[in-house]
């Protein structure tokens, strides 16, 4: 099923871009007939010549717009950057989701709660761009704790880190508080609470690890989007990620160059959706891999 998912992302992008207005080479200062007919016997390429240098030599062709580089080096060079920023963003989000979740399930009717899902909403309705404007603002612009952009020097990792997984925070800490809710009164927990087992004990070998279920679905599509990078933090920070690429190919119609990404993203989707079903089942007994 995912690699029949994966061609059918391949071949409906495929035929999108092609059906988009424009062509790829418009933007040349006045090309000649003969000149962009060469452009076109360079670069050009059918959906069957793409799909058969995809699958025996793992060729995602040259980039229009970067034309001393194929799409692998230029993914290559841009992947593992949108990674690290993706997995210190998850991470961040992950340790700060559950916790506040956990805390909110805890302190439920007191303003402890109101003041953990306030912030929730906040992260949640409020478009990363404009937090990651509003940090260079205050911490770079004003208070000159960190620089405004750059990469990859440590004091310029804070701010892109900190915006981009404060979304990602809000969401899991919504969804950890409500699964943590549902478990708080289960009969497992009052049975290990009858056998005198610590609270702290309770929390993590049992409320955590049967709460987590419904945060980990969530986990595999929004680690496969952060790991990839998200487009509007790296382009305000400046940061020569997948994203910057992303941008580049639909505004020049470099077909190749925007292939490579959607699949690159693709595949990530589609190994984390499985390795989150593995996990699940590793977590909870009762959960089966058929």
């Amino acid at each position: 099923m995912g690699i029949l998912t994966l061609f059918l992302i391949v071949t409906l992008s495929y035929a999108i871009m092609r059906a988009a207005p424009g062509k790829p080479f418009e933007t040349e200062k006045n090309p000649s007939p003969e000149v962009l007919e060469e452009l076109h016997r360079k670069y050009d390429f059918t959906f069957g010549q793409y799909l058969g240098g995809l699958l025996l030599r793992g060729d995602l062709r040259y980039s229009y717009s970067h034309r001393d580089k194929t799409v692998n080096e230029i993914l290559a060079e841009a992947l593992p950057i949108s990674m690290q920023l993706g997995l210190m963003a998850m991470a961040l989000a992950m340790l700060g989701g559950l916790a506040s979740g956990l805390i909110s399930a805890l302190f439920r009717g007191t303003w402890i709660e109101s003041l953990v899902m306030v912030f929730a909403l906040i992260g949640i309705a409020v478009p990363n761009f404009v937090v990651g404007t509003a940090m260079q603002l205050l911490f770079a612009s004003t208070l000159h704790w960190t620089k405004i952009s750059g990469w990859p020097e440590p004091g310029t990792l804070v701010l892109p880190v900190a915006a981009l997984s404060l979304t990602y925070l809000a969401y899991i800490s919504r969804i950890a508080r409500g699964s943590f809710l549902e478990n708080l009164n289960k009969d497992y927990v009052r049975t290990a609470r009858a056998k005198g087992l610590s609270e702290f004990r309770i929390y993590w070998k049992h409320l955590i690890r049967n709460s987590i279920q419904p945060v980990i679905n969530y986990l595999a599509p929004a680690t496969a989007a952060a790991l990839t990078g998200t487009l509007v933090i790296e382009r305000i920070f400046n940061i020569p990620g997948m994203g910057r690429y992303f941008i580049e190919s639909v505004f020049q119609r470099d077909y190749p160059l925007a292939l490579g990404v959607i699949l690159v993203y693709s595949c990530f989707l589609l190994a984390l959706n499985f390795l989150a079903d593995i996990v699940q089942s590793l977590i909870d007994p009762r959960v089966e891999l058929n």
